[in-house]
C-alpha cells in the first residue's frame, strides 16, 4: 500500500510493456515469455493525469529511465514520487515512456497513479533533466536512415566529379565564379550542357531537389501534389524508391528546360548566351540546394520539424532565391547594346520569371 497521504487512483500492474525487436515496438508483457526480461516499460498519459503523482516501488535496487534517459537509482522497498505536472512541464509531451531496469519480471514492481491529499508537499523529481546521468539512445527513423544514405550517395558523386575534372569542379562550386562575366574566361567554353561534369552536377541537383520534396512531404507539405506518385514512406526502402523516381523526373525537367532555353535563344538571337546562362543556372542551383540540404540534415538530426505555423513560409526561401538569381543573371550576362539588352531581359523572363510565377501558383 502507498503512504497514507496518497489516495490510489489507478494501478499500472497490467500495463507493463517490453520491447519486441521483431515488431520494433513495445508489446504487452507476458509472464510466460518475458519473465526473464530486466527492462519493462509503460506509457504515461501526462495530459489526462495532470495534478496527480506517480508512486514507484521495487523490491530490489533498480534504475529509472524516462524517454530512454537514465534518471536515478530506485532504492529497494521505498516509494518514489514522480510529479505528473513536473514531467509535463519538462518534456512538454502528451505521453511519456517510463522504463524500469532491475530484477527480472514485474512481480516486484509497483507503479500507482495517486492523488496527494496534501498539496503543499514538494515532489521527489522536480527537475528530471538535472539528474546525474543523462544517457539517451540514438533513435533511428526511416527518414533519418534515408538522409544518411542520400548524404553518402551525394558525397560519392561529388568525389567522382572532382576526380573526373578537379579544375572545373572547384570553379563550379566557387560562388564568385557565378559573377565572372569575362568573355575570355567563361566556364561555358569548357563545360557545355552535355559535358560529363555538367551532367553529373545536374544529377546531384536533381537528387537534392528530390530530397527537399521528400522532406516537405514528410512534414505534411505536399508540393505540386507529388504525394500522388509517392508511397506511404513506411520504411527506408520505399523512401529511397521515391527518391530515385523524383531524381529522374527532376533530371529530365532540368534538361527539358535547357531545350526550351535553346529554342527561345534561337528565336531571340541569343544562342551564344544559352550555354553561359545554363551553366550559371546549374552552378547557382547546386550551391543553393546544397545549403538547403545541409539545413534539413541539421534539423532532422536535432529532431526539429516544420510546425503548422511555419509551413506556409517554407517556400519563401525558394521564391527569394529565384528572384535574386533572375536579377543576378541579368546583371552578369548583360551584353552591350540596348536592343540585345531587351532581348536578354525577355529571355530571362521566359526561362526564370514565368516558370516561377506558374510554379508558385500551383505549388501548394
Amino acid at each position: 500500500m502507498p503512504p497514507s497521504q496518497y489516495f490510489p487512483i489507478y494501478d499500472y500492474q497490467n500495463d507493463w510493456l517490453v520491447y519486441n525487436s521483431h515488431y520494433k515496438n513495445y508489446v504487452p508483457f507476458s509472464q510466460e515469455i518475458d519473465e526473464g526480461t530486466r527492462f519493462v516499460s509503460l506509457y504515461i498519459d501526462l495530459v489526462k493525469n495532470r495534478k496527480y503523482a506517480l508512486l514507484l516501488k521495487t523490491e530490489s535496487e533498480s534504475y529509472l529511465f524516462l524517454e530512454g534517459a537514465l534518471q536515478n537509482k530506485i532504492a529497494a522497498d521505498q516509494w518514489q514520487k514522480i510529479s505528473i505536472d513536473s514531467l509535463y512541464k519538462i518534456y512538454k509531451k502528451d505521453e511519456l515512456l517510463l522504463t524500469v531496469y532491475g530484477s527480472p519480471g514485474i512481480t516486484d514492481k509497483s507503479l500507482l497513479l495517486c492523488n496527494e491529499k496534501k498539496t503543499n508537499e514538494a515532489g521527489v523529481i522536480e527537475n528530471t533533466r538535472s539528474s546525474f546521468i543523462n544517457i539517451k539512445p540514438i533513435s533511428f527513423t526511416p527518414f533519418g536512415n534515408f538522409a544518411a544514405i542520400s548524404l553518402l550517395i551525394i558525397l560519392i558523386l561529388n568525389a567522382w566529379i572532382f576526380n573526373l575534372n578537379p579544375l572545373s569542379f572547384l570553379r563550379l562550386i566557387n560562388p564568385f565564379e557565378f559573377f565572372n562575366n569575362d568573355p575570355r574566361d567563361q566556364l561555358s567554353k569548357v563545360n557545355k550542357a552535355y559535358s560529363n561534369t555538367i551532367i553529373f552536377f545536374v544529377v546531384i541537383i536533381a537528387m537534392l531537389m528530390s530530397f527537399v520534396v521528400i522532406y516537405f512531404s514528410a512534414s505534411s507539405l505536399n508540393i505540386f501534389s507529388l504525394s500522388m506518385i509517392l508511397s506511404e514512406k513506411s520504411n527506408t526502402v520505399q523512401i529511397m524508391r521515391d527518391f530515385f523516381i523524383l531524381s529522374v523526373l527532376f533530371f529530365v525537367l532540368i534538361y527539358f528546360k535547357y531545350i526550351c532555353m535553346v529554342l527561345a535563344g534561337n528565336m531571340l538571337n541569343l544562342d551564344k548566351q544559352v550555354d553561359i546562362i545554363f551553366v550559371k543556372l546549374v552552378q547557382s542551383s547546386y550551391l543553393f540546394y546544397v545549403l538547403i540540404f545541409l539545413l534539413i540534415l541539421m534539423m532532422s538530426t536535432n529532431h526539429i520539424n516544420l510546425t503548422a505555423e511555419t509551413r506556409p513560409y517554407a517556400l519563401l526561401p525558394f521564391v527569394f532565391f529565384y528572384l535574386a538569381r533572375f536579377i543576378a543573371l541579368y546583371v552578369v550576362t548583360k551584353p552591350p547594346g540596348s536592343l540585345i539588352n531587351l532581348y536578354l531581359f525577355s529571355y530571362l523572363c521566359v526561362i526564370e520569371i514565368i516558370p516561377l510565377i506558374v510554379s508558385a501558383k500551383f505549388a501548394l
